[in-house]
């Protein structure tokens, strides 16, 4: 402050004091300025007198008027009858503001406690004058952080893993086109009928206990691969490589009934959270996977039909008149 400054605070002080009247405390709060910027912080000096062995303590809160307390300044005596302290506050909203007197709770010995209130301050906070004659730009350009060594590494074999699937189905995509086109898509069909392998596979594979030993997710593959294979040989689908989906979709395609497809459904997706799930299915699921499989072998395998002859067909007739 200037020295005219502190003569004015010096006169302001005594008359407070006197005001006051002999041995009564009182305080008197000051600023170094008037004119404050949104969000600064405001530093609030509290002088306060008081009798010999007087202690303080504020009483506000947290917010004052619109004003957000940052920090109460420590309590440091100056002599045996007067103390300094002070806080520290900011305001967020623009224009002319009035910090109200500031409470301080006053012990004396042998008196009762008392509140004594600083002098209210009259501020004004304004915000910052933009020049709308320049473009706006950012304060600092971007930075760039560098990349470990570690995150190299994963982003580089990230690439190579997402090059290579590319790859391959590239190969998977160009070797079923060549197949097609020269007619070769389709599975070769079997020497003998599909339904005779089938039930050989599902015999053989009961035998095995596969499940009862606790093979439970070898016991599921085995038996969908069996599935998936009678529905190839049988009606020239690509099961083996197919998902679930694709399945399901190519059996409504060849107008099989809803229970049965409600049926081959059920042990797929069963089998898929065996193998992908960790799903531990109970004994009886282990069975209806066989009641299943060999009841839509039975129901839709092909039945070979032996020809006849006109004169057994003539010989029927005759015996059955």
């Amino acid at each position: 402050m200037t020295r005219t400054g502190c003569v004015a605070l010096l006169v302001a002080f005594t008359a407070a004091a006197a005001a006051a009247g002999p041995g009564e405390p009182f305080a008197r709060a000051r600023v170094d300025s008037s004119s404050y910027r949104v969000g600064d912080w405001i530093h609030v000096f509290v002088e306060l007198q008081h009798p010999r062995g007087a202690a303080f303590r504020p009483v506000f809160g947290d917010t004052v008027n619109g004003f957000t307390v940052i920090e109460r300044l420590a309590v440091l005596p100056q002599s045996d009858t007067t103390t300094r302290t002070g806080v520290v506050v900011a305001r967020y909203d623009s224009g002319q503001a009035v910090l109200p007197g500031l409470e301080y709770a006053v012990s004396i010995p042998g008196d009762s406690a008392r509140i004594v209130v600083t002098n209210a301050l009259v501020l004004t906070v304004h915000t910052v004058p933009v020049d709308t004659s320049k473009d706006f730009r950012d304060l600092k350009p971007p930075l760039s952080i560098p990349l470990s060594t570690a995150e190299v590494l994963m982003y580089s074999g990230i690439v190579l893993a997402l090059l290579a699937a590319a790859f391959l189905g590239y190969r998977y995509w160009k070797r079923r086109r060549g197949r097609k086109a020269a007619g070769e898509d389709a599975p070769p069909v079997p020497a003998r009928p599909a339904h005779i392998i089938a039930l050989e596979e599902l015999a053989i594979l009961k035998e095995r206990k596969l499940w009862q030993q606790g093979h439970v997710k070898e016991f599921h593959s085995a038996i969908t691969e069996i599935f998936r294979r009678y529905l190839e040989n049988r009606y020239s689908m690509m099961a083996l490589e197919e998902t679930t989906d694709e399945i399901m979709d190519g059996m409504r395609k060849l107008r099989f009934p809803d229970h049965m497809l409600a049926d081959a459904e059920k042990i797929l997706r069963r089998a898929d959270l065996v193998k992908f799930a960790k799903y531990q299915p109970v004994v009886t699921e282990h069975e209806e996977m066989f009641t299943v499989v060999r009841e839509i072998v039975e129901k839709t395998k092909i039945v070979q039909m032996t020809p006849v002859s006109v004169d057994e067909v003539k010989a029927a007739a005759h015996a059955g008149t």
